[in-house]
Order: C-alpha cells, then sequence, then structure tokens
C-alpha cells in the first residue's frame, strides 16, 4: 500500500520525456509514423493527451527528436580505411542500434523538410567512409557507380533492423555481410544517362487499367498513405463517382494493384524457367524480369500502409514468389541451409526494392544492368563473405 496521504499529487517522472521518445520511436516501428496518433501514444505512455503535449507540440516535433536521438549514433563515424573492416564496424554499429535501420528505411521520409536533410546528411556522412574504402578496393568506378554501391550498402544494412525481417541477428549479421562483399565486387556498367524525365508513353483506353496504373506509380513513389483516392483519379482522368463504380475503396485498390503485380511476376517466372536451360541462367532471367518489372510498375514490398487484411493476404503470395528464389539459390549452391537461402533472397530483395525507391540513384539507364549484377552477386555465392 501506498505511504503518500491522500490526495497527495503524483510527480511525474523525471525520464518522462525520453520514455515518451522511446515509446514514439516503437510506435512508430511497428505501425508506421502515419497510423500513429497523439491520443494512442499517450495511452502506451500512461498519460493524457494533455500531457503529451506539454513536452511536444505536435507529432512532427515528436518525430524529430526520435531521430535526433536515434540518429546519434552516426556521430561516431566508420574510422577503419579497408574494406572488410568498414565493413564489419558498420554491421557493429547497426546491430546495436537496429531502430535507426528501420527509422531510415520508413520514417525519415515524414520529417520536415528541414530535419530531414539533416538527418539524412549525418546518415550520408557516417556512410562516406565506404567511397574511400571502395576507392582502394576496385578502381574502376566511376562516380555514378560508386554512389551505387554506397546505396545500396546502406540498403542491404536495413536488414538489421528489428522489423524487416525475421531471423536471429547472428544469422542476419552473417548474411549481410557477406552480401556486402559481394555488392563491393559486383561487375558494373558505365553509369549511363539520367532520365530525369519519367517516360509516360501511351495510357490504355480501359478507366479500370490507368487507375491501376496510376496507383501503382504513386503507391511506390510517394507511399500509400500520402496517395489519396482523389490524387490517383485525377492523374489517371477518372473522377467522381466513376472511380468508386471501379474500386469502392482505396484498399480495394491497394488489392488490385498488389495481387496484379504479382501476376505480372509469375509470368515473368514461368517464362525464364521455360527458357533457362540450368539454374544459374534462370536466377538471371528471373533477377532481371523482377528488377524491370519494379521499375516500371513499382516494388511490390509490403509497406506500413494499415489494411492488415490485404498486407497478410499479399504476404502470403510474395512468400511462395519468394520461395522460387530459394529454391534456385540452393540448387546452385547445394549445401547451403535452407533458412540461408531464404535470406539472402529476403537481402536480395530488400537492396533492389530499396534502391528502387532512391530517385537519384535509379535514374540511371545503366540501374537494371547494375542492379541485376549486384543481386546475382549476393545469390549465386551466399557465402559467409571473406575470412
Amino acid at each position: 500500500m501506498s505511504s503518500e496521504p491522500v490526495g497527495t499529487p503524483r510527480k511525474r517522472p523525471k525520464d518522462r520525456k525520453q520514455q515518451i521518445v522511446l515509446q514514439a520511436r516503437d510506435m512508430f516501428i511497428e505501425l508506421g509514423y502515419p497510423n500513429v496518433t497523439m491520443n494512442a501514444l499517450a495511452e502506451r505512455v500512461g498519460i493524457t493527451a494533455g500531457g503529451l503535449y506539454r513536452h511536444f507540440s505536435n507529432k512532427s516535433d515528436l518525430l524529430d527528436a526520435v531521430l535526433r536521438e536515434s540518429f546519434a549514433c552516426f556521430e561516431q563515424g566508420i574510422t577503419a580505411t579497408a574494406l572488410g573492416p568498414a565493413i564489419d564496424q558498420a554491421i557493429d554499429v547497426i546491430s546495436s542500434h537496429p531502430q535507426v535501420a528501420d527509422l531510415w528505411d520508413r520514417e525519415v521520409r515524414y520529417a520536415e523538410p528541414e530535419e530531414r536533410r539533416k538527418h539524412r546528411g549525418l546518415m550520408l556522412a557516417w556512410a562516406a567512409a565506404f567511397r574511400s574504402v571502395l576507392r582502394a578496393h576496385r578502381d574502376d568506378l566511376d562516380d555514378g557507380n560508386e554512389e551505387l554501391l554506397v546505396w545500396a550498402m546502406l540498403s542491404t544494412l536495413n536488414c538489421l533492423g528489428t522489423s524487416t525481417i525475421h531471423a536471429k541477428l547472428t544469422n542476419r549479421r552473417t548474411a549481410v555481410r557477406a552480401a556486402m562483399h559481394a555488392i563491393a565486387s559486383a561487375p558494373l556498367v558505365p553509369t549511363g544517362e539520367a532520365q530525369h524525365l519519367p517516360h509516360t508513353g501511351r495510357l490504355p483506353v480501359s478507366r479500370r487499367e490507368r487507375l491501376l496504373l496510376a496507383a501503382a506509380t504513386r503507391f511506390a513513389s510517394r507511399g500509400y498513405q500520402e496517395t489519396s483516392m482523389t490524387d490517383i483519379g485525377a492523374a489517371a482522368d477518372v473522377t467522381g463517382p466513376t472511380l468508386y463504380s471501379y474500386f469502392p475503396s482505396k484498399a480495394d485498390l491497394l488489392r488490385a494493384v498488389y495481387m496484379r503485380g504479382s501476376h505480372y511476376l509469375w509470368m515473368d517466372l514461368d517464362a525464364a524457367f521455360a527458357r533457362a536451360s540450368t539454374p544459374d541462367e534462370a536466377l538471371r532471367l528471373v533477377i532481371g524480369s523482377y528488377v524491370e518489372h519494379s521499375r516500371a510498375w513499382g516494388s511490390l514490398e509490403i509497406g506500413r500502409s494499415g489494411e492488415r487484411e490485404v498486407e497478410a493476404d499479399i504476404l502470403g503470395i510474395q512468400r511462395e514468389y519468394a520461395a522460387e528464389w530459394t529454391a534456385l539459390v540452393q540448387e546452385i549452391s547445394p549445401g547451403l541451409d535452407p533458412s540461408a537461402a531464404r535470406l539472402h533472397v529476403q537481402i536480395c530483395l530488400k537492396m533492389i526494392n530499396g534502391l528502387l525507391r532512391t530517385p537519384h540513384i535509379a535514374q540511371y539507364t545503366s540501374i537494371s544492368a547494375n542492379l541485376s549484377a549486384m543481386a546475382y552477386a549476393i545469390l549465386a555465392a551466399p557465402a559467409t563473405g571473406p575470412a
């Protein structure tokens, strides 16, 4: 029983603000920033909404505090001057602060522009060490490919986050280390021309098809939460009640986009298997078709849409598709454990999806060839990396 007299005001903990930041961080990672409300956060912390607003005036300020707290680990730079030690040092940092991978991958884009540039600059300054070690590792890289490899390594490090891939951390560390070494040595074609304006081409007459194309493009580039039905309808020139006669809700449209994209992937995979005479050739063809599909249609990576039923249904289809990649990897490397093969496939897909969502990387005409080369390097020899 409490020894405090009845009616004695409860003292606020001295670390209340820190508690709020940590709970907000976990909720942003778990649910996605757009799906977290200040009221829900206050309830989780165990305070009133008014108490929460005494510390943070709005959700944007709270996100900035979360990013500052989490990204502080990047203030200590990578000091290693050789590729292997630099990779190991980076893996140690992210493994010790896995939340930064989740925040960088999904949530930092919601920060205010000035704050986003600041956090992005801190992260890139930390990653700049990879540039110098890459120059020492190989002398054939032009500026564009050097940038590509740095961002590929950052995308691979994201697989050490808390919510990206569900596997033991020790196994992910081993697989990420091997993938980063494979990326660093992948054969690349010279960086091509930048395509600053997307080629729209001819649009179909079908209104339903135009809606699907517009939704796929906007979901991939802007995110589900930031895209409205009005935006999609305007892009497809389908407005008013007619829009909702095709898709009653945005969730229905999301499901249709995922299902269409999944069908394309399966058709491409079947065609690749029919053409290939060896598992190695099949793997190259499947990788190439996935990269081209993701460039044109948008990555099918499950995001934080908040549509749990849709996500659960599509996730099952995607697991079946990824299992075909895993089987190919096991045929090429028969001694590889199935769980390890699956982990390498997940890392590979994560890298492809991450780079195609990075406009200044994805804009070059050489991106398909170079993404395919890096993906094949990860999967063709998924060992533990150099000793």
